[in-house]
C-alpha cells in the first residue's frame, strides 16, 4: 500500500510499547488484515485522544495512514474498553495471557475472522464475570483447533482405539491421547482424570455462552492448566510470559475483584 494512503480496521490491542517521550507502538489484531503494528503519536499525553485506544485489550475502530516503516494511527472509535477486566488483577492477568498467545501465534497481515471473533468473545466473557481460568482454557483449545492443532481426546493416536477406563494419558508432543496397550508411553505423557478429560472435551465443543454455566473443581482446573500449558508450549515453541504472573497470583491466593 502506498505511503500516505489511509485505511480503517476493526481491532483489539494485543501489545503496546512506549517509545520516545509521548508515543506508543501498538500491536493490533484486526478482523480485516490480521496483526498489524501502528504508532500512536502523543498517546501518552494526558489529554491525548489516542490514550484510551492505545490501552491493552481495547476494542474499536482504528483509522490509520500508511507510513514508510510503521503505519500511523490517526483516529479511533472505542467500542469497548473492558473496565471490569481492568479492575480485577486475575482478569487482567488472564486477558494479558490471551493477548500474548495471539501475538505469539499469528504472523503479520494474516487475517483469520474466526480467531478474531474467538478473541473478542473471550474478552467479553471475562468482562461478564465468567471464571478467568475456564475462559483461558477454552480460548487455548479453540485457538489450537483454529491453527490446525485440535487435540485428539477420544481415541489413541497410535492404535485408534478408545482408551480403557475414564482417565486418559495425554501427550503434548503427540497431540492427544495415547495408550499403554500399543507401546511405551511418550516421555511427556500427562495423566488426566476422567473428570478432567470430560472437561476438556466440553471446552472443545462449547459455544462461548455455555461457559457461563461451567464450573470445574480446583483439581480439574489444575490438571487442565498443566496439560494445556504444555500442549500450547510445544506448539508455539515458547513459554508465554504472563503464565508466570498467573502462577504467582495463584500461589499468593489473589483473586479478589477490584484488585486494582
Amino acid at each position: 500500500m502506498e505511503a500516505g494512503r489511509t485505511y480503517r480496521a476493526t481491532a483489539i490491542v494485543l501489545r503496546r510499547v512506549n517509545i520516545g517521550e509521548t508515543d506508543r507502538v501498538i500491536a493490533l489484531y484486526t478482523r480485516e488484515k490480521g496483526k498489524i503494528s501502528g504508532i500512536a503519536k502523543g498517546a501518552r499525553k494526558a489529554l491525548s485522544k489516542l490514550a484510551g485506544a492505545s490501552e491493552l485489550f481495547t476494542y474499536g475502530r482504528y483509522f490509520l495512514a500508511v507510513g514508510r516503516e510503521l503505519d500511523i494511527i490517526t483516529q479511533t472509535e472505542i467500542r469497548e474498553s473492558f473496565p471490569r477486566i481492568r479492575g480485577d488483577l486475575k482478569r487482567v492477568a488472564h486477558a494479558t495471557y490471551i493477548a500474548e498467545l495471539v501475538n505469539a501465534l499469528v504472523e503479520e497481515h494474516e487475517a483469520n475472522f474466526e480467531l478474531f471473533d474467538t478473541l473478542l468473545s473471550a474478552l467479553y466473557l471475562l468482562e461478564g464475570g465468567v471464571d478467568p481460568e475456564i475462559v483461558a482454557r477454552y480460548f487455548e483449545l479453540q485457538v489450537m483447533s483454529l491453527m490446525g492443532y485440535r487435540p485428539e481426546l477420544d481415541r489413541c493416536l497410535r492404535c485408534d482405539r478408545a482408551p480403557a477406563g475414564e482417565g486418559v494419558m495425554f501427550s503434548p508432543s503427540s497431540g492427544g491421547v495415547v495408550c499403554e496397550e500399543c507401546g511405551p508411553l511418550p516421555d511427556d505423557v500427562i495423566y488426566l482424570s476422567g473428570e478432567s478429560a470430560t472437561a476438556m472435551r466440553r471446552l472443545l465443543a462449547a459455544e462461548p455462552q455455555a461457559l457461563k454455566d461451567m464450573q470445574f473443581a480446583p483439581a480439574v482446573k489444575d490438571e487442565l492448566f498443566h496439560a494445556i500449558r504444555w500442549y500450547v508450549r510445544y506448539r508455539t515453541d515458547r513459554e508465554i510470559k504472563s503464565t508466570e504472573f498467573i502462577q504467582a497470583l495463584a500461589a499468593a491466593g489473589t483473586g479478589a475483584e477490584e484488585a486494582g
